[in-house]
C-alpha cells in the first residue's frame, strides 16, 4: 500500500490593512484623551468631556411642523395642543350651556371629569365616552350620573358643533375635555 499523499494548506489570509477596509472608514474619535499627557490641547478636551458630563440634559419645545404625518404618539396625545387658549375658551363656552350639574348630589362639587372626544371633519362631535384614565371612578353612582351628564352635554345636537379653528377642519381629532362644577 502507498502511502496517502499530503494536501497542500491552502495559504492564510492576512488581516486587511486599513487602506483595503473601506474607502469611507474614519479615525475613531476617543472620548477621554491620555490621562497622563503634558498637551493642553489634550487637557482642554479632557475638561470639555467632563463638563460635557456634568450638565444635565436639557429640553427644549418642538412644536409641531406643518404638513407632516401625525404618526405615533401617546394614547393620550390629543389635538388639544394644536389649540391656544382663547381657543379652547370658545370650545367650552358653545358646550356650557347644554351642561349642568346635580347640585344636591353629595360630593359633586369636588368632581372633575376627563371625557375623550372625536370629531368629525366638519367640527362635529361624533364620539364622546369617559377617558381612560377615570373609568375606573364610574363605580360612584354619583359620579357615573355627573360624567353621564357631561357625555351628554357634549353630544347635545345645540352644543355638538364646536368652533374649531380653519386649520382642524377637513380631518377628524380628538380630544381630551375637562368637566369641573
Amino acid at each position: 500500500m502507498k502511502p496517502a499523499k499530503k494536501l497542500p494548506l491552502p495559504p492564510k489570509k492576512q488581516p486587511p490593512t486599513p487602506a483595503e477596509k473601506s474607502p469611507t472608514s474614519q479615525k475613531h474619535v476617543v472620548k477621554t484623551p491620555a490621562i497622563m499627557s503634558q498637551s493642553v490641547l489634550n487637557t482642554i478636551a479632557k475638561l470639555r468631556s467632563l463638563e460635557k458630563q456634568k450638565k444635565a440634559p436639557t429640553a427644549k419645545y418642538n412644536p409641531r411642523q406643518g404638513g407632516a404625518p401625525q404618526g405615533g404618539g401617546t394614547k393620550m396625545s390629543t389635538s388639544n395642543s394644536g389649540l391656544s387658549a382663547s381657543q379652547r375658551n370658545a370650545i367650552g363656552s358653545e358646550v356650557q350651556p347644554c351642561w349642568g350639574i346635580d347640585a344636591g348630589a353629595p360630593g359633586v362639587s369636588s368632581f372633575s371629569v376627563l371625557l375623550q372626544v372625536v370629531t368629525d371633519a366638519s367640527g362635529v362631535v361624533r364620539e364622546a365616552e369617559v377617558a381612560p384614565a377615570d373609568q375606573g371612578k364610574l363605580g360612584d353612582p354619583v359620579f357615573a350620573a355627573f360624567a353621564q351628564r357631561a357625555v351628554d352635554a357634549v353630544k347635545n345636537y345645540q352644543c355638538a358643533k364646536l368652533p374649531l379653528p380653519p386649520y382642524m377642519l377637513g380631518s377628524v381629532h380628538t380630544f381630551i375635555f375637562r368637566f369641573t362644577p
